[in-house]
């Protein structure tokens, strides 16, 4: 019970002892999630199939630009080799400003089926923002 009443006292003094703040609550500091949003990316790509790898390079358009997160990808490739489009489906992490992606593509030209890994940039944002605080006057 003592150490109940100690806390309570010591918790009214803190208060009396801080400082004023005159600020509503609608100028108190906010961390907001983002809103996801599509964006493009451009990069690397190299296909395993046919018995050979292939180096291409390629453009993809991604479900979410916020970073940290898994996103959906739809993207076209010029494959070097075989001097072909590639059009692609598949998943990428999207990094800063960065993304890897791992794809199932098509080939237009000879119309094989092969899976793919994926690299390059693409602009990305942070998943929360902070919204700013107006000066607090004491």
């Amino acid at each position: 019970m003592k150490t109940h009443v100690l806390k309570v006292a010591a918790l009214g003094l803190a208060l009396l002892a801080a400082p004023a703040v005159n600020a509503s609550p609608s100028e108190q500091p906010i961390t907001e999630s983002r809103k996801s949003s599509p964006t493009v990316g451009i990069g690397l790509s190299f296909a395993f199939g046919s018995g050979r790898i292939e180096p291409g390079v390629g453009i993809r358009v991604f479900s979410d630009n916020r970073r940290s997160r898994p996103a959906a990808s739809v993207g076209v490739d010029y494959m070097f080799m075989s001097q072909s489009i590639r059009g692609t489906v598949g998943v990428a992490y999207m990094g800063r400003n960065v993304f890897g992606g791992l794809d199932l593509g098509y080939n237009f030209t000879n119309g094989g089926i092969d899976f793919g890994l994926s690299a390059g940039g693409a602009a990305t944002k942070s998943r929360f923002r902070t919204i700013q605080v107006p000066q607090m006057t004491q």
